[in-house]
């Protein structure tokens, strides 16, 4: 083997071994799909909920992806509309829950859904986000009945945050990371996920959903939040402020399913 051919093997090696670190540092955040329904009448609400609950969440179930959150939009954009986000390990086990067809009965019960003569829905959007690194999946929020069936509908919030470009995008990534997810523990809002937009709409984005026990105890946290001599530090940092950070807020309030697995 000439000197040529050493390099050429050398620096193929190392840009798959580089490729390998990056796949596995990437599979360490969890990627999540979050769906939005739009509905338009009282028969849709149903029909969706019937398919989730009865068809789509055991099917998730059964190839050992979520945890699966269903949410009803109670203010925001889209109403009425259901909100479903996926949590997945990994980009690969989104693509091989994709591609698992032998589920028969599920692919009747999916056909069924979506060729109704009634329409079940008006329409989709479907949005992939990356996991930040500081908060790389899902947090489960804990109960505060111990008895879960006594356990009222919490309330979510959902918000995307829209950036200029990539960079200004980058910068509030690294202020949740660095900062404000430990901020927003302090003061009583309870971190569900925080994710990149990969692709979708309204991008360069982030997205972060977070609970609260009941609109008053929202209200109570957020004003502990504002009223906060960290948040007041981190809040004017260069590079860090709103109008450098974010050009566009979008925010939805939400209460999950009866069968929602994230309540």
């Amino acid at each position: 083997m000439n000197r040529r051919d050493v390099l050429k093997t050398g620096l193929a090696a190392g840009i798959a071994g580089t490729a390998e670190l990056n796949a596995s540092a990437a599979e360490a955040n969890h990627f999540y799909e979050l769906r939005t329904y739009q509905l338009r009448n009282d028969i849709q609400p149903a029909k969706i909920n019937d398919f989730f609950q009865g068809h789509f969440l055991p099917r998730m179930q059964k190839l050992g992806v979520g945890p699966v959150g269903c949410f009803n939009v109670v203010a925001g954009q889209f109403i009425p509309s259901l909100i479903v986000l996926v949590d997945y390990k990994s980009l690969a086990e989104m693509q091989a829950t994709m591609a698992a067809t032998n589920d028969k009965e599920f692919l009747t019960a999916w056909r069924t859904f979506e060729t109704a003569a009634d329409m079940p829905y008006v329409r989709y959007e479907s949005v992939l986000l990356k996991a930040f690194d500081a908060h790389p999946k899902v947090e489960l929020p804990a109960p505060a009945d111990k008895q879960a069936d006594k356990q009222p509908a919490r309330l979510f919030e959902l918000r995307t945050y829209e950036s200029r470009n990539a960079f200004t995008l980058r910068n509030k990534v690294d202020m949740f990371n660095q900062e404000e997810i430990k901020i927003f523990r302090a003061c009583g809002i309870q971190p569900v996920f925080f994710g990149e937009g990969v692709i979708g709409t309204r991008l360069p984005s982030l997205t972060y959903m977070v609970g609260y026990e009941n609109m008053a105890a929202r209200d109570k946290a957020w004003d502990t939040f504002r009223a906060n001599p960290d948040w007041a530090r981190v809040k004017t940092k260069p590079g860090w402020t709103d109008p450098e950070a974010v050009s566009n807020i979008h925010a939805s309030f939400l209460r999950p399913t009866g069968y929602s697995q994230i309540r």
